[in-house]
């Protein structure tokens, strides 16, 4: 804390717990928003840090939903970045593989070509199906959990993760990879 104060001296301790606690609520769920939305685990985490970066520097009115405010300023980033066209610089999934002596470059290469597959294919599916399997497999959420956020019942949320699974699975076998 006190090294974050010294960067910033014109913030009160007070309002970087305040900072800190809306991080800590909300980082995770707006990361499985963004990536939703973009199919890239990086360009989401930028959104959830430019938002929160956005939220540390604002200084006008009183903002009454930061988890919305948040929300609405990386989407709007996350436009931006899509409007321009510009490529973000990707790491090399295999880094930490490679470092640790466990390169294996058929592994590798079979693992970076499924994981793009599966993007790609989420990228194919309505938002909404890729809402539901984000906030299924990356959040580890519960129907129930799912189904207060979205507005309907637990029974609705089961039977549109069944749907986008079923949609996700026949985009995935026309791209040639089976079900095993």
């Amino acid at each position: 804390m006190e090294q974050q104060q010294t960067v910033d001296a014109s913030v009160s301790a007070e309002e970087l717990e305040e900072l800190d606690e809306v991080y800590r609520e909300n980082s995770r769920e707006l990361w499985a928003i963004f990536y939703s939305q973009c199919s890239d685990p990086e360009r989401a985490y930028d959104a959830v840090q430019e938002s929160f970066l956005r939220l540390h520097a604002h200084r006008g009115e009183q903002i009454r939903d930061p988890r919305a405010w948040l929300l609405r300023v990386g989407q709007n980033w996350l436009r931006d970045v899509a409007r321009r066209k510009s490529s973000s610089c990707k790491l090399t999934p295999a880094l930490d593989e490679i470092v640790n002596d466990r390169f294996v470059p058929q592994d590798i290469l079979s693992s970076t070509e499924n994981r793009q597959a599966i993007r790609h294919a989420l990228q194919c599916l309505l938002e909404d199906d890729r809402k539901v399997l984000v906030m299924k497999y990356s959040l580890n959420w519960t129907s129930a959990k799912m189904a207060r956020v979205m507005d309907c019942s637990a029974a609705a949320i089961d039977m549109r993760l069944s749907r986008a699974r079923r949609r996700l699975a026949e985009l995935l076998e026309e791209q040639g990879y089976d079900h095993e």
